[in-house]
């Protein structure tokens, strides 16, 4: 026998599948997030960086101060947040796309948001060729970061 399902019977039911959905992603994820919160509190104690590019090189990387700018969009400065890097709002943007289709949608991730993610990741590259011709070195995060990996191996063991 088919019952019909009522409208809150229907939204408890998907809700009950969405926090499901959550929670089954955070379990297959748990060691990955374990690994960054660890990452993020040792190199933030006892290093001047948390961008391995910067600790091995002295130089930024095309994501260099996306920490910074998501910092400041929590704190609701988003003035200070596009200055900081500019592709927060994008990047936030497509989190944002792709809860909806996994949380709330209950869809797959959608192709075209694939390929936007490619594009996007694409324009980081060419926005950070530009800022690196334009900016560096000058104030962070373009900076050099004179007590990198690289250079402390080179004055210990090359340069005597």
């Amino acid at each position: 026998m088919c019952r019909k399902m009522s409208k809150e019977n229907y939204s408890v039911d998907r809700l009950k599948k969405s926090v499901h959905y959550l929670w089954m992603d955070i379990k297959s994820a748990k060691w990955v997030i374990i690994f960054i919160i660890a990452y993020f509190v040792f190199l933030k104690n006892f290093l001047y960086s948390t961008c391995p590019l910067v600790i091995l090189t002295g130089f930024p990387c095309p994501m260099c101060g996306m920490t910074r700018a998501g910092f400041a969009l929590l704190r609701l400065n988003f003035g200070e947040a596009f200055h900081i890097h500019p592709f927060i709002y994008p990047i936030i943007f497509m989190i944002v796309i792709f809860c909806i289709n996994r949380y709330l949608l209950l869809k797959k991730t959608p192709e075209w948001m694939k390929w936007c993610m490619i594009f996007l990741l694409a324009s980081m590259v060419l926005f950070y060729i530009w800022r690196m011709y334009r900016y560096f070195p000058g104030e962070p995060p373009m900076s050099y970061y004179y007590n990198n990996a690289a250079s402390c191996f080179f004055r210990t063991f090359v340069i005597r």
